[in-house]
């Protein structure tokens, strides 16, 4: 997130600044969400220990966004969040590196198997917090709730921060992001916002340029360069392993005042052997022109580089560039940055997940699930040029390096013109849904379970022509309607829906599912990546091969077939606690089938996502009218991943009631639920979490009989959550 040694240098040098929040008062501050991130929540002594255990985000990173907003307000200061959009093209190879959180999340568990939990913890605290992009869709969740405004940047934050505060307008009074700004003809940076205390630190441009000595501008710009931007590398010849960020900082200095600039440095060693190695000669160039041309969004609505002399060769240091008009619905978060990082770049990577991803059924459901992913490459693709239809997209696994796995997304006929029959309008959805009620995944399966409403769906869809003023009220007007087609687009895609608007076996079996839960639970989610997961034949009742630590001990070999299913679908829901980190027992296995359950629900919201712009794009709906571009995106469901601690407060329950002599005894359970307390100290009401749990069993125990009764499921796969259901009755 940051050039480490410049901004090692400003702390040990003291340069910044303290200041208190009434400094602000009245102001507008740009905040790099990134930045923020892992300053307030993954800084060393605040990161969450276990959450590399559990999955899932930070049980305090609701609480602690929330309280940082509230100190600005309480400062009458208003924020103005931006997030980092796509990745810039980079040469580096991204597994020449060997992972040190695995290898360090590997002695973590061997030291927790052996007993060794203080040992455990600290191991698992030394870890390097989640990535942001796995919490980013729930901050701007948060922030929208909070009536706080965002927006995505085309690429990096800092940039687009840079052009709000030196517009003419001035967007922004200041901006709080990492030392890259600084390399722009910018004044003074926030570095740090101590929301506790109050207050902020700021550094002052003219003050770190006079430390260092005898640089001007331009040479500081190199200096930032040499010293390694965060997606580049720093100037082989400075050896960080034995030194400080002052000789480091010192030696570029000289370098600079000998040679003039960066280039010239760069040049006098390029033939030194470790310029070579890297063909570093070549990467100060694209660091150079990718932060000189950075791309930002700018007042028309298009996408142009800060500086005002655009090279034509862009793509070479930037990726290709998308329309300006996709980039808009990265703007305003209606798609995420992560699958247009890897249509511009041209791969997805696959990295290993918290759990070591070594089981066969894991790297097998990655294979599969590029099914998935291809339909939303080609939604995406398809109103885009021609190139981009033609472009070969790859994924590389981690555990698989040397070859790249192609991706089809060009189909005929496209998976747009397979969904393009719903277009229903408001007039036909009131019989269902109120135009000011917002669609629920629920009511928009359910509402198909009426053959008569279902057929008044299949609207026939006019032909194209020019968009004129009078045609724009033949579509679809409002946010409501436009998110009611895109669910229902999804749900077809997912084989839930039939091209006839019909439900299938599988959808009928949700829809049942959702009816016999309490509405207030709100299961959708929940069931439909049950679901999924069912079809794709990793819920189920043996462990995965290799297995992990953490499996039920206790009762017949039967009950822990029993005991592992009921605590997998548990773990669809996650448990609820106070803004500390998790205390309780863990269990390596759970975070196995955690990784099916992330994985999965990040595709399905890339899914979402892809429909919901291509039904835009398409001009399916009336752009100029009545959508809330602000809440489109966060409209849309799977906005977080899950964690596995409601599984394993399950599994604890069910396996220490089979060491019983009489597990159906009501005082047994009564007081195995009690030891829950003691057991997940931090959870806010863990006794009703569980209860909670075992009505989404009873819901996916309910969609299983459905898709048997109607020949989607066999009985034979059925009878282990039959059997299950029947033996957790007598224990519940």
């Amino acid at each position: 997130m940051t050039i480490k040694i410049l901004n090692n240098y400003i702390n040990e040098k003291k340069l910044a600044r303290l200041l208190p929040f009434s400094t602000l008062s009245g102001a507008t501050v740009g905040i790099d969400a990134e930045y923020l991130y892992y300053q307030v929540l993954a800084a060393s002594g605040k990161k969450e220990p276990l959450l590399h255990a559990l999955g899932g985000v930070p049980f305090s990173f609701k609480f602690t966004i929330e309280s940082f907003i509230t100190s600005l307000k309480k400062a009458d200061v208003t924020p103005l969040f931006v997030f980092k959009g796509i990745d810039i093209e980079n040469s580096e190879h991204p597994f020449q590196k060997a992972d040190a959180n695995q290898a360090k999340r590997t002695a973590a568990w061997s030291s927790y198997d052996k007993g060794k939990g203080e040992t455990s913890v600290t191991i698992f605290n030394g870890i390097d917090t989640i990535p942001f992009s796995e919490v980013s869709r729930y901050m701007m969740s948060i922030l929208k709730d909070n009536g706080v405004d965002y927006m995505v940047a085309p690429y990096n934050a800092w940039a687009q921060l840079v052009y709000l505060i030196k517009h003419d307008k001035q967007y922004v009074d200041a901006i709080y992001t990492s030392e890259e700004a600084l390399m722009f003809d910018i004044d003074k940076i926030i570095v740090s916002l101590d929301y506790a205390n109050s207050s902020f630190m700021y550094v002052a441009k003219r003050k770190v340029l006079n430390d260092i000595g005898n640089i001007n501008a331009d040479q500081f710009f190199d200096l930032c360069i040499l010293s390694g931007p965060d997606f580049s590398l720093p100037f082989p010849l400075i050896d960080q392993a034995h030194m400080t960020s002052f000789s480091s900082i010192r030696a570029i200095r000289d370098l600079l005042r000998n040679f003039v600039s960066g280039y010239g440095v760069v040049m006098a060693y390029q033939d030194h052997n470790l310029i070579k190695d890297v063909d570093y000669v070549e990467i100060y160039r694209r660091t150079y022109c990718a932060i000189k041309f950075h791309p930002v969004f700018n007042t028309d609505g298009r996408t142009l580089p800060l500086s005002k002399n655009e090279p034509n060769d862009m793509h070479e240091f930037i990726g290709q560039r998308l329309p300006d008009e996709l980039n808009f619905y990265l703007c305003r978060g209606i798609v995420g940055p992560d699958i247009l990082t890897a249509l511009t770049q041209g791969q997805f990577l696959e990295f290993v997940p918290l759990d070591g991803g070594e089981s066969g059924e894991y790297r097998r459901f990655l294979r599969e699930i590029e099914g998935l992913r291809s339909q939303s490459l080609s939604l995406l693709t398809q109103p885009l040029h021609r190139y981009y239809q033609v472009k070969q997209v790859n994924v590389t696994y981690w555990f698989d390096q040397a070859n790249k796995t192609p991706i089809t997304h060009r189909v005929t006929p496209t998976t747009y013109s397979t969904v393009d029959t719903w277009n229903v309008p408001q007039s036909v959805l009131s019989a269902k849904l109120a135009a000011d009620t917002e669609p629920s995944l629920e009511l928009v399966i359910s509402s198909l379970q009426d053959s008569a409403f279902a057929k008044s769906t299949i609207v026939t869809k006019k032909a194209k022509e020019p968009l004129t003023a009078d045609k724009l009220q033949d579509l679809l007007q409002t946010s409501n309607e436009v998110l009611t087609n895109a669910y229902w687009r999804f749900f077809q895609l997912r084989s839930f829906i039939t091209e006839k608007h019909e439900l299938t076996a599988w959808g009928s079996a949700l829809s049942k599912a959702l009816g016999s839960s309490k509405s207030e639970d709100n299961f959708a989610e929940q069931l439909i990546t049950a679901i999924e997961l069912i079809r794709y034949k990793v819920l189920v009742t043996n462990p995965y091969s290799p297995s992990y630590s953490g499996l039920p001990m206790h009762g017949t070999d039967e009950e822990k077939a029993h005991i592992l299913l009921v605590s997998r679908v548990a773990s669809l829901l996650p448990i609820h606690q106070g803004p500390v980190g998790f205390s309780g027992p863990l269990s390596r296995n759970l975070l196995s089938f955690n990784s099916f359950v992330t994985k999965y629900t990040t595709n399905a919201r890339q899914l979402l996502e892809m429909v919901l712009f291509s039904l835009l794009a398409n001009n399916d709906a009336n752009k100029l009218g009545e959508l809330r571009w602000d809440t489109l995106g966060v409209s849309l469901p799977f906005q977080h991943n899950t964690n596995s601690g409601l599984g394993i407060a399950v599994k604890t329950y069910l396996d220490e009631l089979c060491g019983k002599e009489n597990p159906t005894d009501s005082k047994q359970r009564e007081e195995k639920k009690s030891e829950l307390k003691t057991l997940f100290a931090h959870s806010t009401d863990i006794v009703s979490d569980f209860e909670k749990a075992l009505r989404l069993w009873d819901a996916v125990v309910v969609a299983v009989k459905s898709a048997v009764n109607e020949g989607a499921f066999s009985a034979s796969e059925a009878e282990a959550f039959e059997d299950a259901d029947a033996w957790l009755r007598e224990r519940r």
